[in-house]
């Protein structure tokens, strides 16, 4: 993480604490009252201090690969689960709601398999042309 300009490691510690209590808590208040620094000092830091904000973005982003991290390993279980309640026979809504799953995550699978597909296509293209304008 970044250091402070001139307090050192005690200044990161604290930089440090306010980054997890900002992905722990869900407010601004909580979050200072947490990592024990002003609520003022922890919002200036969050439109000021880009150093803090680069920090803050590397963590969030290291906490959401880990919970998809976590996601990827259910997906086998879940798919299980769907696949069981697709033949319940007691509940119809149950049925129903395991449908209707399976139906919204194979449409937002072909969506973002076309946007993909699409992306590629735009990317080539401009290749083509880069190529024919050094020509």
């Amino acid at each position: 993480m970044g250091t402070q300009s001139g307090h050192g490691s005690k200044s990161d510690v604290v930089r440090e604490r306010a980054i997890v209590a900002l992905l722990a808590e869900r407010t601004i208040g909580a979050a200072a009252r947490r990592a024990g620094v002003g609520e003022r000092t922890l919002r200036r830091w969050l439109t000021e201090d880009e150093a803090f904000q680069a920090d803050l973005a590397t963590a969030r982003a290291a906490a959401f690969d880990g919970g998809i991290t976590r996601v990827q390993a259910l997906m086998g279980r879940a798919v299980d689960t769907l696949e069981a309640l697709l033949g319940a026979k007691k509940h119809p809504h149950v049925r129903l709601g395991a449908a209707r799953t399976v139906a919204e995550l194979a449409i937002h699978h072909h969506e973002a398999a076309t946007i993909l597909r699409r992306l590629e296509e735009l990317e080539r293209y401009q290749r083509g042309r880069r190529e024919l304008r050094r020509r």
